[in-house]
């Protein structure tokens, strides 16, 4: 805590020596969007941090990632690859599967979080919303909701292009243009790409082993009428990377075979208001494709063991209706009620590729220890070098709900009720097989064939009541709140274990086929550790925030106070002798802690100050080994800082407008690694900065992150009983050109 404290008396003391204009964003109207996002906007008992387009681009916060802790409490590690958005805050969170935090870009909600990392680009606005938000999203919103809004063709027209250089090659270049007809229809059109080198070397080859090439494009069109309007978006991204720089402590980046990950996504996203009478009627209908492929050395060593590949098919359809009243009021009752319907439909193939050093050592080694204790000089081998453990998974998912969230103002007093009533049903079906050939040397001379195959379908549904109650009181220039909700994160199934099922189930069907059986079965037992099921939280917070006006200068001031209390929390674990990973549920946990934004603004100058606490501990967690009540719970931030300064200096003159100077500084700490609470990244901070020269049109910017070069890491595991981390990216740089015309 003290170095929080040094930190920001640091930074405060340059507010006192500069001067900057009040950001400005001519971008602030209403455009056609999800009424859901709408109504969050009439809460006032939902924390809000929000971010348009000028601080966005002038801090360089290109993707979600960048937005860690700028939102207190909130925590996104940038490791592995851009298939990994694992999002912590306010003590919730997993790395695999379902987020806690749900996105959605011009109202439409991104199905998949392996499709959340990818490059933000002509946003005219971010608004992320903390606590539970099942009331209204339903589930895997639990830690709040990402709303992102981008530029709008009936609000502004023009054309956008930037042109960057970085260090590690790092080249990225935008084009945009927005046009609105006499007809009162707006499109914009824009695209990217962006390409990397990288910056972590694998020792084995001497190569960048975290390049990157990503494109992305949208097409936004919206119409607006007298009594209806309509927003149409399509939008699209394609990655093609390497990733996964792991590494074993104190030791360089050393694996022997090919990680890479590619991705193709494709939105398509209708949002329509039609205005009625008395009501107003809401939709938004979209299709959603997700095709990725990941390739993964799994052992994470010069060493042949095994590697895995991992390809999805995805498409998911989803329907939103809603109803609210159309008069507009400043007191008595509003409302709104809707349904959401939605069906995915996941094909994965996840074939595990065991090599010559994995079947020796994890399959070999301990058939013969079994055998060599009843044979002593004898033993068994496997013909192949190397053989495939192929996986296909069909997953089908149907999510049906309904909703109601009432708004009764009285005068200053405002009280909001809600309740959702979600079904969630998932049907999945599991194929997994694989042959060998083998002899023990003391029966066959030749080698048989050993044929294994696991087969089965499973299902789960869920029922899950969201209610959120809220009581505000709401003066001119302050507001309070005390609100009660509940979220979900939905179950799911097990699909990265089954390697080692198979694993099991292929020794043990050798052993039998020799006639040896053990007293000890070491087989996994499917049904107890296929699935997992939903996690649940109940959020209790006191919020109170603050604005005005005091001799020129503008202050605004938000603080939260809040208690979670977690149940069946899923947490990722690697079994100790295995080769994949599961979730698991957690008895219970508890997360306690406090949030704080600040800004101020005077003349030329603006600081900005955010500040979260958490506090996550088991409450119940017993894995059968060893009991974590009272541990933290792993890869939770128990602080995050940032701290900013922007300031503009600018010019009386029709060429040269101004030059704008953004430092800022965001910190994190400390994190543990694990439920034994035995490892640890300790608190650090990143120092960031951005120069821009505006001229008539154009802008060049120079701009650094990490600038103090500081060394932490992003990412702890354990696989196999070893231990890997991944480094925090170095220092960056480059420059930048951007037209506006």
């Amino acid at each position: 805590m003290r170095k929080i404290y040094i930190l920001f008396f640091v930074l405060f003391p340059t507010i006192l020596f500069a001067t900057q204009n009040e950001l400005n964003d001519t971008l602030t109207e209403i455009t056609i969007t999800n009424q859901r996002v709408n109504t969050l906007q009439k809460s006032y008992s939902s924390p809000i941090s929000q971010f348009f387009i000028k601080r966005i681009e002038q801090e360089k916060r290109v993707a979600i990632k960048d937005f860690s802790a700028i939102v207190p409490n909130l925590y996104i590690p940038d490791y592995g690859s851009k298939m990994t958005s694992s999002i912590y805050i306010r003590g919730l969170g997993t790395r695999i599967d379902n987020p806690v935090v749900g996105m959605y870009i011009d109202g439409i909600g991104i199905a998949n979080k392996n499709g959340f990392d990818a490059d933000l680009y002509d946003i005219r606005s971010l608004e992320v919303y903390r606590g539970p938000q099942g009331t209204l999203f339903g589930k895997n919103t639990i830690g709040g909701v990402f709303n992102i809004t981008t530029l709008s063709p009936l609000v502004y027209q023009g054309t956008r292009f930037s042109i960057g250089y970085g260090n590690g090659n790092t080249i990225q270049t935008r084009l945009s243009h927005y046009h609105k007809t006499k007809n009162n229809v707006g499109i914009g059109a824009s695209a990217y790409f962006k390409h990397t080198d990288g910056f972590f070397t694998n020792s084995f080859n001497n190569k960048k082993c975290d390049w990157a090439n990503e494109l992305g494009a949208r097409l936004k069109t919206e119409w607006e009428g007298s009594s209806s309007n309509f927003s149409n978006s399509l939008i699209f991204n394609w990655v093609n990377q390497g990733g996964f720089p792991y590494h074993a402590p104190n030791k360089s980046i050393n694996y022997n075979d090919i990680c890479s990950y590619q991705r193709i996504n494709l939105l398509e996203g209708l949002n329509y208001n039609f205005d009625f009478e008395k009501y107003q009627l809401n939709g938004t209908t979209s299709y959603q494709f997700l095709l990725d492929k990941m390739n993964m050395d799994q052992d994470y060593q010069p060493l042949s063991y095994f590697t895995l590949m991992q390809a999805q098919n995805e498409h998911v359809v989803t329907q939103e209706l809603s109803l609210k009243p159309k008069k507009k009021t400043t007191e008595g009752w509003d409302w709104i009620t809707g349904l959401s319907l939605s069906y995915k439909h996941n094909t994965m193939n996840a074939p595990v590729t065991f090599k010559k050093d994995g079947i020796d050592s994890l399959i070999l080694k301990n058939a013969n220890n079994g055998i060599q204790q009843e044979f002593p000089t004898e033993e068994i081998h496997i013909l192949e070098n190397s053989f495939i453990i192929d996986s296909k998974f069909i997953t089908q998912n149907v999510d049906a709900a309904i909703y109601h969230t009432s708004f009764y103002r009285l005068k200053k007093w405002q009280i909001e009720a809600g309740i959702r009533l979600d079904f969630e049903y998932s049907k999945f079906s599991y194929n997994s097989n694989s042959d060998i050939h083998y002899r023990f040397t003391l029966t066959q001379p030749d080698f048989k064939l050993l044929e294994t195959n696991i087969a089965n379908r499973q299902h789960l549904m869920y029922i899950e009541a969201l209610p959120k109650l809220a009581i505000s009181y709401k003066e001119k220039h302050w507001n309070a709140y005390l609100s009660v909700s509940e979220g979900y994160k939905g179950g799911g199934f097990n699909t990265q274990l089954f390697s080692d099922i198979l694993q099991n189930k292929m020794m043990n069907n050798m052993m039998e086929d020799l006639g040896v059986y053990f007293s000890e079965n070491n087989s996994y037992e499917i049904a107890d550790i296929i699935t997992y099921k939903p996690e649940r939280c109940v959020n209790t917070e006191l919020g109170f925030s603050a604005k005005g006006n005091i001799n020129n200068t503008y202050l605004s001031i938000a603080t939260t106070l809040f208690w979670i209390e977690v149940f069946n929390q899923q947490l990722t674990i690697f079994p100790t002798k295995g080769t994949g990973r599961l979730m698991t549920n957690a008895g219970r946990s508890r997360s306690l802690g406090a949030e704080l934004s600040a800004n101020i603004r005077y003349k030329n100058l603006s600081f900005d100050l955010n500040y979260g606490y958490t506090n996550a501990k088991f409450v119940k967690y017993n894995n059968g080994k060893s009991d974590f009540a009272k541990k933290y719970v792993p890869y939770v931030p128990q602080h995050t800082l940032t701290a900013a300064v922007n300031y503009t200096i600018p010019f009386n003159h029709t060429f040269f407008k101004s030059i704008d100077l953004n430092l800022n500084t965001s910190a994190f700490g400390d994190i543990y690694w694990n439920e034994e609470n035995s490892y640890k990244q300790h608190f650090y901070a990143l120092l960031a900065a951005n120069i821009s020269l505006n001229m008539k049109n154009f802008s060049i910017d120079l701009w650094g992150k990490n600038l103090t070069n500081t060394k932490y890491n992003t990412f702890y595991f354990v696989s196999m009983g070893n231990s890997f981390l991944q480094k925090g990216k170095p220092i960056t740089f480059g420059i930048t050109l951007n037209l506006n015309f």
